[in-house]
Formats: structure tokens, sequence, C-alpha cells
């Protein structure tokens, strides 16, 4: 399984001519989850070639205009255009609160069922047969959650020994893959002789944030850690007075998460994308000491 992340918006909290207000669309199959939903993110996903009715779960980082100008757009597009006319949303109770009078301001509350989870400590949240999707609350200017997504290992039959020995499909191997050994032609065969792990991915999505715990636990061994880069290290005392986070605390945090790969996005206006593509990746490359990709509107990558 393949978790694919699209950046619709990599701008901090005002858009620019190359990139629009945060937004990151997260398809893992089953499920499509919007991780904030800034202003313009409709258009954004068309252009990816993204349908909007086809959000199934909306993950809101905390209510600052720039993270949440698109949803009153988004809400009455699922409303219109969804078979369900449902969208299950997640975030603070802070979040809740104003979600709802935004929804009754525009009379959305009478168009959509609205499933909102409250999300009120740290660690998963929602859990099914194949992901297991977490928060961890940051230091920020009001509450916010960074969060993660996570896909299961998994027990795979190794096909060359199921041949060699003739194992038929059906309950044998349903039995199999759930760890229990069985019984064929007379003969025991353990689970774990004919099956191997199939490992798991993780994607971690911090925005907004301070230097904190939450954002290390957020993306915490994850396959590619999404991580604000707000200011280059000379304006780090601008950084600390906004509780943003520079291109160098990014790198520190992936670094001490033990990440994989870091993606740094959510850029102040003043960098034009010659400057993050040179020196806030130069800057998060030398704190990080791993592979770093600096984010832009409409980029996918495959998890």
């Amino acid at each position: 399984m393949v978790i694919k992340a699209t950046f619709l918006g990599t701008s901090s909290m005002v858009p620019t001519r190359e990139r629009g207000q945060s937004g990151i669309f997260v398809d893992c199959g089953t499920e499509k989850i919007l991780v904030d939903c800034g202003e313009n993110i409709q258009r954004q996903m068309r252009i990816c070639g993204i349908s909007p009715p086809r959000v199934t779960r909306i993950f809101l980082s905390h209510w600052h205009g720039d993270h949440v100008f698109g949803l009153p757009g988004m809400l009455e597009n699922i409303a219109k255009n969804s078979a369900e006319k449902k969208v299950n949303v997640y975030g603070t109770k802070e979040v809740k609160r104003r979600l709802l009078m935004l929804m009754r301001t525009f009379d959305i509350d009478k168009k959509i069922k609205l499933d909102f989870t409250v999300i009120e400590k740290n660690g998963i949240f929602l859990e099914n047969e194949d992901y297991q999707f977490g928060a961890y609350f940051l230091n920020h200017s009001m509450p916010c959650l960074g969060y993660y997504i996570e896909y299961k290992d998994k027990v795979a039959m190794d096909k060359n020994k199921m041949k060699k020995l003739g194992l038929p499909s059906g309950e044998l191997i349903a039995q199999l893959k759930s760890k229990k050994n069985v019984v064929y032609k007379g003969k025991t065969i353990k689970w774990k002789d004919v099956t191997y792990v199939k490992e798991g991915k993780k994607i971690g999505i911090v925005i907004d944030t301070a230097v904190c715990p939450g954002a290390i636990n957020t993306v915490k061994d994850a396959d590619f850690a999404i991580i604000e880069s707000t200011f280059l290290s000379d304006m780090k005392d601008k950084a600390r007075l906004f509780k943003h986070l520079t291109a160098t605390q990014a790198g520190e945090i992936a670094k001490k998460a033990k990440a994989k790969k870091l993606v740094i996005t959510h850029f102040s206006q003043r960098y034009e994308n010659e400057i993050v593509d040179e020196k806030m990746l130069n800057e998060a490359k030398k704190a990080f000491g791993k592979e770093v990709i600096t984010a832009k509107d409409f980029m996918s990558i495959d998890i």
C-alpha cells in the first residue's frame, strides 16, 4: 500500500504567486484525508486532479485563518456533491466550537452531517485494521495539533513457499496470515515459516509550532517528516516570538525523531523560491544530516 501526500499550499500566513495557504491531501486508498484547509484549497485540489467531495476526513491543526479559511467552501461542496453528505472532522475543543459557529453563519449545518472528534490527549485517536491515526499537542499561540498517519505492518504470504507446499487459497491462508499454525495433509505448517512482515509506512505532519516534545513525537521514526520551516535561522528571535520554527530547528526535530526523510514547508512570504531551495534547504540539511525536500504547491510524494 502506498500513501500519497499532495501539497496544496506551502506558504505561511500570506499566499504568494507561487504558494497558497496551508493544506495537504493524503490519499490512503479508502481514506482521503485533508490536513488543514487554507484559502483557495478547492482550486488547488482541482489543479491536482483531486475531487473535493472525495474527502472522507479533515484533520485541523488549529483555528488560525491560513489553516481554515477554505472550510466554508469545502464543506458546501461536500454537502452538495458527496453521496453521504457527511464528513468526519478532528481537532481541538476550540476548533470544534468555532467551526460550529462558522457552519451556522453560512447555514452549512442544515446541509451536511458533521461528525467532530475532539482530541484531548496525545497519541492514537483512531485505528482500524490497516491504519492508525495519532496526534500530539504542539507549542503554538493557541492549542495546536501535529498529526501522523501510519500504515501498519502486514503479514504477507511467501508465494514461493506456498507453491512448494501446494497450499490452497482460502481459510488456511487466512489463518496463517493471522499468525496461526495450520495442519495441511497431516503436516503442521507454522505461520512463521511461510510468511514475512511487510513493513508499514508513517507520515508525520507538524505545522505551526515552536520546538517542543510534541513535534518530535509526531514525526518519530517517520518515513517522511513534514515540518514547518517558516524562517531562516537569522530570524530565530522572530520565530521564537511567534512560536514558529526555523529551517535549522526543523532539521533538528527530524534528527531527534530519527525520521528517514524531511520535507520542509510553510514558508514565510518574505522568501522567494530560490532562497527556499538554497538557503533553507542547506540549513535543514546541515541540521538533519539526511535527505531534505523543499515542498512546492502541487508536489506529490509516495510514502
